[in-house]
């Protein structure tokens, strides 16, 4: 495997209702089965809840839900992405992950919406793919 330099990145992609998403792999800090996950009162519809990883206390959302999508299908290959929020853990369940992407950081288009989760848009493997930000995934009111 090639090394990645300066001007690469690398991706993790998943599949969310038939569409290709993507966390910065450098955000990425586990990827799990689908745990046991404590239901917590008054909390938005898209947290599911908090869960135990290695003895820290985790919340867990659903992506779909969070994005304001259809609920979509799980099943075996569903997981759970851990994320690293600016020092603050977040899983987030996804029905699919799909590869871990390299790519050039100049291929990367921003957003064109200032304050969305949606860090921007790239090409990969004649697929468009939706980059996500995970700290603005997990911000409060949006």
């Amino acid at each position: 495997m090639a090394a990645i330099g300066f001007d690469m990145g690398q991706l993790l992609t998943f599949d969310c209702g038939g569409q290709v998403y993507a966390f910065d792999l450098t955000d990425v800090t586990d990827i799990i089965e689908v745990p046991e996950i404590t239901v917590l009162p008054m909390v938005a519809d898209y947290i599911l809840g908090i869960m135990n990883l290695r003895g820290k206390v985790v919340p867990v959302m659903e992506f779909a839900g969070r994005m304001g999508f259809p609920q979509p299908e799980y099943d075996e290959h569903s997981c759970i992405i851990v994320v690293d929020c600016e020092g603050a853990l977040l899983g987030i369940k996804v029905p699919r992950v799909i590869d871990a992407e390299a790519y050039e950081k100049d291929q990367l288009s921003p957003s064109p919406v200032d304050n969305s989760c949606v860090r921007g848009y790239i090409e990969l493997k004649e697929r468009r793919v939706t980059v996500i930000d995970c700290v603005r995934l997990s911000e409060k009111n949006r």
